[in-house]
C-alpha cells in the first residue's frame, strides 16, 4: 500500500491522493472500475498435507486431508483460524490540479473470519462422536428417531445421528461454541477524499483527509465473552435469512419491517495521512485511518426455550464452503431473537510507510500497519516491503514479502501491462506465490485491474 496513488490510496494515506510513487508526475487524471481483490488465508493452508492434495502429491495414501472421512475433516479445520476478504472498486476517479488533488471510490467489501472448537465442528459435520456425547440430553437419527444418550455409543452408532436435543439452551450452546468465533460482515462504501501540497524548501509535504460513507448489507457475529455468549446478526433481505425475533413471537415495527428493504446498517470513517517527498526520488508517509462506527439494526440471538432440537445445516461434510456457510447462519444455532441496534468501532489504524526510486527501472517500497486484533478483519499488525521493476514502458512487475500478525510470511507478485508513460492500465497480482516452491503457503488470493485509464 505504500506504493498507492490516485484514488487507490483512499482508506489507506489520502494524502497519496497527489502524489502517485507509480505513475509519471505530470499525470492529471485517472478512472477505473471492475478492479477486484480477493483472498483466502488460514493456517489450515500452511499444513503440507493440506498441499499435498491440492496438488494430487498423495499417491493415494489413506490418511490424506481429502478423503471422506467425516473425521478428518474436523482434525483439519477445528482449532484454526479462517478468512475471507474480498473488495471490488466498482467505480472509481482522481483529478489533481496544481497543488490539489481530489478522488472518490464506491467499493464493497466483504469479510469473513472463523475459528471453529472441535465440538463446534463435529456438530457442523456430523451432528456427534464420542468426546462431545456429553453435551445432549439425547440424539436425533435420520429416520426422525429420539435416542436417549447413554454415553456408551459405538462410533457407527454416533454417525448415523443427526442432531442433539438438551434442556439448557444457552448454557449448554456456549459451552459448545467454547472458544469459537464466527463473524462476517459485508458493506459499500462511498468514499471522498481531498488532498493539498506544500512546498517546503528541498521538500514537499502532501497532507490529505478523506470521509467514507458506509451502508451495510450484513453483519453476523458469535463469541464467548466475559458475560456469556454474544450473538449478534443483522441481515438484507438479498441474503434470504429469516428474522428469528419474528417467527419468535417478536412485533416489529413499521421501520424494522421496512428494514430489510434497504442497507441494515450506516456508519462513517474518516481517515488523516500525509507524505513527504524528496524531489520525486524518496518518500515517507503515514496516516491514521478507520476513525468511526457502524450501526446495525438486526438481532440479539439466544437460545433460551425449556426443550431445543438442533440439526446440523451442512449437506456435505467434505466442502468446507458448505461448513462454513451452515455456521455463519443464525438459524443454525438460535431460536429465539430480539430486535437490537448496535454500534460497532471500525478500530483505528496506525500505518506508516516509505520509498526510494532508483533511476526509472526500480522502485522499493515498505509498510507497516497496527491495528487491533480483537476486531474483526484486523491482523494487529503487518509488516510488508515491495520491489517495483520496469524494464519497459508498457510492463511493470512487483515481488515482494509481507507478515501479518502471527501468521507466516506470503511472497506477493504481479504483473501490469499499460500502454506508455500514461494510457490504459491492466494486470494482475497473486497474493502468494510460495507453493510453487515450498511445500505449502498461508493464503490463496489475487488482486486484478480489469480496467483503468491514466491521463
Amino acid at each position: 500500500m505504500a506504493l498507492s496513488g490516485d484514488y487507490r490510496s483512499l482508506g489507506w494515506n489520502p494524502g497519496h491522493l497527489k502524489f502517485s510513487p507509480l505513475l509519471e508526475p505530470n499525470w492529471k487524471s485517472a478512472a477505473g472500475g471492475i478492479e477486484i481483490g480477493a483472498r483466502v488465508s488460514s493456517s489450515v493452508l500452511e499444513r503440507e498435507d493440506v498441499w499435498d492434495g491440492i496438488w494430487s502429491r498423495t499417491d493415494g495414501e489413506t490418511d490424506a486431508w481429502d478423503t471422506n472421512e467425516w473425521s478428518d475433516y474436523v482434525d483439519l479445520l477445528s482449532n484454526e483460524h479462517f478468512a475471507v476478504n474480498a473488495d471490488v472498486v466498482s467505480a472509481a476517479w482522481a483529478k489533481k490540479w496544481n497543488t490539489w488533488g481530489v478522488a472518490y471510490s464506491n467499493t464493497q467489501h466483504l469479510q469473513a473470519e472463523a475459528f471453529f472448537s472441535d465440538e463446534t465442528l463435529g456438530l457442523l459435520v456430523q451432528g456427534g462422536a464420542p468426546q462431545w456425547t456429553s453435551w445432549f440430553d439425547a440424539f436425533v437419527t435420520a429416520s426422525g428417531d429420539t435416542v436417549p444418550n447413554t454415553e456408551d455409543f459405538s462410533a457407527e452408532d454416533l454417525l448415523g445421528f443427526i442432531g442433539g436435543v438438551n434442556f439448557d439452551g444457552d448454557a449448554v450452546l456456549s459451552q459448545i461454541l467454547a472458544d469459537t468465533r464466527l463473524g462476517f460482515s459485508w458493506h459499500r462504501s462511498h468514499c471522498v477524499g481531498l488532498s493539498k501540497a506544500w512546498q517546503l524548501g528541498t521538500v514537499r509535504l502532501h497532507t490529505g483527509a478523506s470521509g467514507r460513507l458506509l451502508l451495510g448489507n450484513g453483519y453476523f457475529s458469535i463469541q464467548n465473552t466475559g458475560d456469556g455468549l454474544d450473538a449478534f446478526g443483522a441481515f438484507s433481505n438479498g441474503f434470504n435469512v429469516a428474522s428469528i425475533a419474528a417467527l419468535s413471537g417478536g412485533i416489529p415495527t413499521e421501520f424494522e419491517q421496512l428494514r430489510l428493504w434497504g442497507p441494515v446498517g450506516q456508519g462513517w470513517a474518516m481517515d488523516f495521512g500525509a507524505v513527504v517527498e524528496w524531489e520525486n526520488k524518496a518518500w515517507a508517509s503515514a496516516s491514521l485511518t478507520d476513525i468511526g462506527t457502524m450501526e446495525w439494526r438486526g438481532e440479539r440471538y439466544s437460545l433460551n426455550t425449556l426443550f431445543s432440537e438442533w440439526t446440523t445445516p451442512v449437506t456435505d461434510p467434505t466442502n468446507i464452503l458448505d461448513v462454513v456457510i451452515g455456521a455463519m447462519d443464525p438459524n443454525t444455532w438460535f431460536e429465539t431473537a430480539e430486535y437490537e441496534t448496535r454500534s460497532v468501532p471500525h478500530g483505528i489504524a496506525f500505518q506508516l510507510g516509505g520509498g526510494l526510486k532508483l533511476g526509472r527501472l526500480l522502485i522499493l517500497a515498505a509498510e507497516a500497519s497496527f491495528d487491533n486484533p480483537e476486531l474483526m478483519g484486523n491482523p494487529g499488525t503487518r509488516f510488508g516491503a515491495t520491489a517495483v521493476v520496469t524494464p519497459f514502458r508498457f510492463l511493470r512487475a512487483d515481488i515482494g514479502i509481507s507478515k501479518w500478525g502471527d501468521e507466516t510470511s506470503r511472497v506477493p507478485a504481479g504483473l501490469m501491462i499499460k500502454t506508455g508513460k500514461k494510457g490504459f492500465e491492466c494486470g494482475i497480482q497473486a497474493s502468494d506465490v510460495q507453493a510453487l516452491w515450498k511445500p505449502s503457503q498461508p493464503e490463496v488470493g489475487f488482486r486484478m485491474v480489469a480496467m483503468r485509464w491514466v491521463w
